[in-house]
């Protein structure tokens, strides 16, 4: 599973991850399934929304695969 994925089932879902950051749904089911990663720029505030449940060393991971 990729942090992406592991911190919007924290969340709650994608809708919830999306408000938390701004965004809209369907930029985050893009970061899923197409991209398999978070946009660098939101890194931070993801680990943030997950209280640490899912590190931005997680994250960072996914942009190397």
């Amino acid at each position: 599973m990729s942090a992406i994925a592991k911190a919007v089932e924290i969340i709650g879902g994608q809708t919830a991850l999306a408000n938390i950051l701004g965004v809209k749904q369907a930029h985050v089911w893009n970061w899923l399934r197409v991209h398999k990663r978070s946009p660098a720029k939101y890194i931070r505030r993801i680990s943030k929304a997950t209280n640490g449940q899912v590190t931005e060393s997680e994250l960072l991971k996914d942009h190397e695969v």
